[in-house]
């Protein structure tokens, strides 16, 4: 079963979405530039930041997958890794940037994953951007909260990129008989953008002294 979501797909077949097949390369070049960001400010072997870089890579591939293969498999391969980031990053910055008790953290991420999971169950709405509304919420209350008390724009930087890449998935179908190459594929270059925003506010501002041999 070949699932029609965006604009581009006028059909079945591996290549009836090309340009939102190619776009998600922009995801790669984003775990590059954070897995590069990481080494240059000492925090490489950072697992944390590690395993946010390897799902920002499963991220550009499965959504690849999805627009080329369009089926429920690829679509599950779509949507994952993208949970699975939001959810470690969450975990990450309530740990090490907030500094709350893991007990408090693990619950804060369950109200998170609930919340996701509940606004999922009306994908009609917002050509199922609805889904992403708790991230946008916690991006912005992140943000503001990386402004007032450390002078970091990097996550309000992401809530204000995320704002628009939410809002070119949600006019994609609209503006179908305008523009029939769609505008998803606008959301995967923002997106990649975020991500990367997200992996740096869990960074130094500068490279980490180096320990003496």
């Amino acid at each position: 079963m070949t699932l029609d979501l965006y604009c581009e797909r006028l059909g079945p077949g591996l290549l009836a979405e090309p340009v939102n097949a190619a776009t998600n390369a922009a995801f790669l070049l984003s775990a590059l530039w954070i897995r590069t960001r990481a080494r240059r400010l000492g925090v490489g072997g950072d697992r944390g930041i590690a395993g946010l870089t390897a799902l920002v890579v499963a991220i550009g591939v499965g959504s690849a997958l999805f627009h080329t293969f369009a089926t429920p498999w690829a679509l599950l391969a779509d949507v994952l890794p993208i949970l699975l980031f939001q959810l470690l990053f969450l975990w990450l910055y309530l740990r090490r940037r907030a500094a709350v008790g893991a007990a408090v953290a693990q619950v804060v991420v369950s109200l998170f994953l609930l919340a996701t999971l509940a606004s999922r169950t009306v994908p009609e709405l917002l050509n199922g951007s609805l889904a992403y509304a708790p991230t946008l919420v916690v991006v912005l209350l992140l943000g503001w909260r990386e402004l007032r008390r450390r002078h970091r724009p990097e996550l309000l930087a992401a809530a204000v990129v995320f704002s628009l890449s939410l809002l070119m998935r949600s006019v994609d179908q609209l503006l179908c008989p305008w523009l029939p190459v769609g505008t998803h594929l606008v959301w995967h270059l923002l997106n990649a953008v975020v991500l990367a925003l997200a992996a740096a506010a869990l960074m130094p501002h500068s490279p980490r002294p180096q320990s003496a041999p």
